[in-house]
C-alpha cells in the first residue's frame, strides 16, 4: 500500500520487515553519513548534568519519528473526511541503549497509543540494542556569552505564537518565577522575528528573564521536508523539553495553549480529525506525562495551565501585563514561506482566523497592525477564498460561533460528541468538568460574534450598498444568497420515524424521548445506565450489586459470586438480605493470604525494580494495589472487619445516588418525563425496579439506529 512504510533509523537493517521493504526511509543522527542533525543550543555550562540513557534514547527517537512525519506524504482527500490513504502506515526500527525498557509492554503500548491520538497515523516499533551510541554532550552547544545561570523553576514550551508568548509573560512578568523556555528552531525565516520577540520578553522581565534554548535539526536532504501537517511536532517539543528538565531535576514541563484550541472540537465541519492540531489535547498530554513517568521512575506532570482560557483572555492577560506591544512579533501563522515583510501573516489559515478574532474580540487591533495580514479577516477577499476550502472554513467558523453562542449545555454535548468524549482525561467530576468545557466554547463563541457584529455595524453603508468584495466575511455573512454563502449544516434535521419511547447513548450523551415530544440530550451520567436497565426490563428487580456490577462491565464470574454471597437476582421477588448480621466480607484466613501475598509482591517488586522491568513492576504494583483496596474495604473505622451488609449498603448507595442524580437532570428538561418516572422507579431494600402505571414500552439500543446518529 502506499501509504505504509518503514522507517529504519541509525544504521537498522532492512531484513525480515513486516512492511514496506521495498522503500524504507532511512535516518541516521550518528555514524556515516548522518542525515538529520541535533542541537541544544545556548547550554550554560554550570547548568549541565547528565541524563539517563532512556531520556537520551528519548530525544532520538522522537527526532526520528518528526522527521519521518515530515518526510512522508499523506495521500488521499484530505477535505473530504481524510481518506484512508492520508491516515500512513508508519513502521519504526531504532536502535536505542535501553532495548528492554523501550520493548516492554507498558511503555511501548504507550508510545504508540499517545502517538497514534496525535497524528491518527499507525504507528510499530521495533527496538534493537544500540551499540558505541553518542554521548549526550554530541548535541549540546554551550553557550559563549555570560548569561542567566540560575536553575529556572519551570520549563516551558515556547513556540513563538500568541498563546505561548502569554504563557512566557504569566510565568516571567506576572508570577516572576525563573523560566527556561525551550523552542524548536524549524525554519531560518521566522528565526529573526522570534529572536526579536526573546529580547523584548527579555527586558519586560527584568527581574527574571527567561532563559532561552533553542533546539534545532537540520536534515541534510531536502527530500526529508514533503508533509507540511506535521503533527507529530509536539512529541519531539515534549520530548526536548522534558529531558532539559532532567537535566535541572525538574519533574514537570508546561505547553500554554488556549482551550478552545486545545480541546480540538472542529470550529467547522471542514476542520476534522488531524487536520486539527492536537498538540495540547488533554489525552495527548497525559499520554506524555505517562511515558516520561515510565521512563523517569516516578511522577512526571505535563500541563497546560491555559486550558480553561480562551484566545482574547490571552490577549487580555498579556494586555494587563503591560506587553500588549509584543503582540506583533508573535506569529501564529502555519502558512510560513508565504511569510514578507510586510505580511507575516496569510490571513487564511485557522491559526489566523483564530488570531485574529482574539486581538480583534480584545479591543487590541492597534497591537496587531491588519497590514500584517495578506488578506484583511472582515473585507479580504483573495483568489482562493472566493471559492473552495477557505470560504468554506471561515463562512462555517462563523456560523458555528453564532450556533454556540445559542446552545444551552445539552445542545452543545449533543452537537459536539467529542466534547463528552475528553471528559475522562480531565480532573474533576464529569459534571463539573462538562460545564467548564461548555462555557468554555459559548465564551469564545460570544467574544466571535461580537467582533462580526461591530463589523457589521461599521460597514452598515457598504453592505447596504454591497460595496464590499463577493465572499469576504461581512458578504458571508449579511448576503442571503445561497450562491453565493455556502450552505453550513450545523444540526441534522429531527428524525421523525423513531419511536415515540426510547433512552439509548448518542456519542457519549444519553439521548431520551418521552411520548413522542422532542428528544433530550443529557451529558455523560452513570445514572442514566442504571435507568436504561431498569426501562428495558420493566418490572424486573434488580438488586443494586447486579446493576453496579453490570454498569462497571464487570466479569459473569463476579456477578455469580456476589449472588452466591447472599443475593438472591430471580425476576420473580426483590433481592432482600434479611439478616442484619450478615458475614464477614473476608474471613480471616482470607485476610491472611492476602497479607502473605503482599509480602512475596513486595519481595518481587524489590526484584523487577533492580533489574528496571517496568512492565512486571506495573503488574506487581496493580495486583498489590487490588489487593490493599480488598483489605481497606474489608475493615470497618475501628480496625474490625466488615460485614457484607457494610459493602452491600455501600453499593445500594452509589446506586440509588446515581439515579437519583439523573432523575433531577430528567426534572430540569423534561417535566412530564420526571412525573412519569417519580413512582414507576421503586427502591426497596438493596433492590430497584422500573413499574410503569401505563403499560408503557421502552426502545432500548447500545447506539441510535443508522441514520439518527
Amino acid at each position: 500500500m502506499s501509504n505504509e512504510r518503514a522507517i529504519l533509523c541509525g544504521g537498522a537493517p532492512a531484513t525480515s520487515l513486516r512492511f514496506g521493504e521495498k522503500n524504507p526511509l532511512r535516518l541516521r543522527m550518528y555514524g556515516s553519513k548522518p542525515n538529520v542533525h541535533l542541537s541544544f543550543e545556548d547550554i550554560r555550562k554550570p547548568l549541565f548534568r547528565e541524563i539517563p540513557d532512556q531520556f537520551l534514547d528519548l530525544i532520538e527517537i522522537a527526532t526520528y519519528v518528526y522527521c519521518a512525519d515530515q518526510a512522508i506524504v499523506r495521500d488521499g482527500d484530505v477535505l473530504q473526511g481524510m481518506g484512508d490513504d492520508w491516515r500512513r502506515k508508519l513502521l519504526f526500527r531504532i536502535p536505542v541503549r535501553k532495548p528492554d525498557l523501550w520493548s516492554s509492554e507498558l511503555v511501548k503500548s504507550i508510545l504508540v497509543d499517545t502517538l497514534s491520538f496525535l497524528s491518527e497515523d499507525e504507528y510499530y516499533f521495533e527496538f534493537l540494542p544500540l551499540v558505541d551510541g553518542p554521548a549526550f554532550q554530541k548535541y549540546l552547544f554551550y553557550a559563549d556569552q555570560v548569561g542567566n545561570d540560575s536553575v529556572p523553576e519551570e520549563v516551558v514550551l515556547f513556540s513563538g505564537g500568541l498563546d505561548s508568548l502569554g504563557g512566557a509573560i504569566q510565568e516571567a512578568v506576572v508570577q516572576k518565577r525563573r523560566v527556561a523556555l525551550i523552542r524548536h528552531k524549524s525554519t531560518p525565516k521566522l528565526e529573526k522575528r522570534i529572536s526579536h520577540l526573546c529580547a523584548e520578553l527579555g527586558k519586560k522581565a527584568t527581574s527574571t528573564p527567561p532563559m532561552h534554548l533553542p533546539v534545532s535539526i537540520n536534515k541534510k536532504d531536502k527530500g526529508l521536508n514533503k508533509e507540511y501537517t506535521q503533527r507529530s511536532r509536539s512529541f519531539l517539543y515534549a520530548s526536548l523539553a522534558t529531558t532539559v528538565a532532567q537535566m535541572f531535576g525538574l519533574s514537570r514541563i508546561r505547553f500554554y495553549e488556549n482551550g478552545v484550541v486545545s480541546l480540538n472540537l472542529p470550529p467547522s465541519p471542514q476542520v476534522v480529525g488531524a487536520r486539527a492540531t492536537r498538540t495540547t489535547h488533554p489525552q495527548v498530554l497525559n499520554g506524555f506525562a505517562r511515558l516520561f513517568s515510565a521512563l523517569a521512575e516516578k511522577p512526571f506532570t505535563v500541563e497546560n495551565p491555559f486550558l480553561w482560557k480562551t484566545k482574547t483572555e490571552v490577549v487580555d492577560l498579556v494586555t494587563k501585563a503591560g506587553c500588549a506591544n509584543l503582540i506583533r512579533y508573535a506569529t501564529s501563522c502555519t502558512h510560513v514561506w508565504e511569510m514578507t515583510r510586510l505580511n507575516t501573516h496569510c490571513g487564511m489559515c485557522s491559526q489566523c482566523i483564530d488570531r485574529r478574532f482574539a486581538v480583534l474580540g480584545a479591543g487590541r487591533s492597534g497591537d496587531d497592525p491588519a497590514e500584517a495580514y495578506k488578506v484583511d479577516l472582515l473585507t479580504g477577499v483573495p483568489d482562493k477564498r472566493t471559492k473552495g476550502e477557505p470560504k468554506t472554513m471561515l463562512a462555517a467558523y462563523v456560523e458555528t460561533a453564532n450556533e454556540v453562542s445559542k446552545m444551552t449545555p445539552v445542545q452543545f454535548f449533543s452537537r459536539f460528541g467529542e466534547a463528552s468524549r475528553i471528559l475522562r482525561h480531565i480532573n474533576g467530576s464529569a459534571d463539573t468538568v462538562a460545564m467548564r468545557v461548555f462555557e468554555l466554547h459559548q465564551r469564545h463563541a460570544k467574544e466571535v460574534t461580537k467582533v462580526v457584529d461591530g463589523a457589521i455595524s461599521a460597514h452598515a453603508a457598504d453592505i447596504r450598498k454591497r460595496a464590499l468584495p463577493e465572499g469576504c466575511l461581512l458578504r458571508l455573512v449579511c448576503d442571503s444568497s445561497a450562491s453565493r454563502t455556502p450552505q453550513v449544516q450545523v444540526s441534522p434535521p429531527p428524525a421523525t420515524d423513531l419511536p415515540p419511547n426510547y433512552i439509548w447513548k448518542k456519542g457519549q450523551c444519553w439521548a431520551v424521548r418521552f411520548h413522542g415530544n422532542e428528544e433530550k440530550i443529557y451529558t455523560p451520567d452513570t445514572g442514566f445506565y442504571y435507568l436504561q436497565m431498569l426501562l428495558e426490563r420493566s418490572g424486573t428487580w434488580f438488586s443494586s450489586s447486579e446493576l453496579d456490577c453490570a454498569v462497571s462491565r464487570r466479569t459473569k464470574e463476579t456477578i455469580r459470586a456476589s449472588v452466591s454471597a447472599g443475593e438472591d437476582s430471580t425476576d420473580e421477588k426483590p433481592s432482600i438480605f434479611g439478616k442484619s448480621d450478615a458475614g464477614e466480607i473476608l474471613d480471616k484466613d482470607a485476610i491472611q493470604s492476602y497479607r502473605l501475598r503482599i509480602e512475596e509482591i513486595n519481595e518481587k517488586l524489590e526484584e523487577a525494580r533492580g533489574k528496571n522491568d517496568l512492565a512486571e513492576t506495573a503488574t506487581l504494583e496493580t495486583e498489590k494495589q487490588w489487593i490493599s483496596s480488598e483489605l481497606s474495604k474489608a475493615h470497618g473505622p475501628q480496625g474490625r472487619i466488615r460485614k457484607l451488609l457494610d459493602e452491600r449498603n455501600r453499593v445500594r448507595n452509589r446506586v440509588c445516588n446515581a439515579i437519583r442524580r439523573a432523575l433531577k437532570k430528567v426534572e430540569q428538561y423534561d417535566r412530564s418525563l420526571s412525573e412519569h418516572l417519580v413512582k414507576p422507579v421503586l427502591t426497596l431494600g438493596h433492590s430497584v425496579c422500573y413499574v410503569p402505571r401505563d403499560g408503557i414500552t421502552w426502545s432500548v439500543a447500545a447506539t441510535p439506529p443508522q441514520g439518527h446518529s
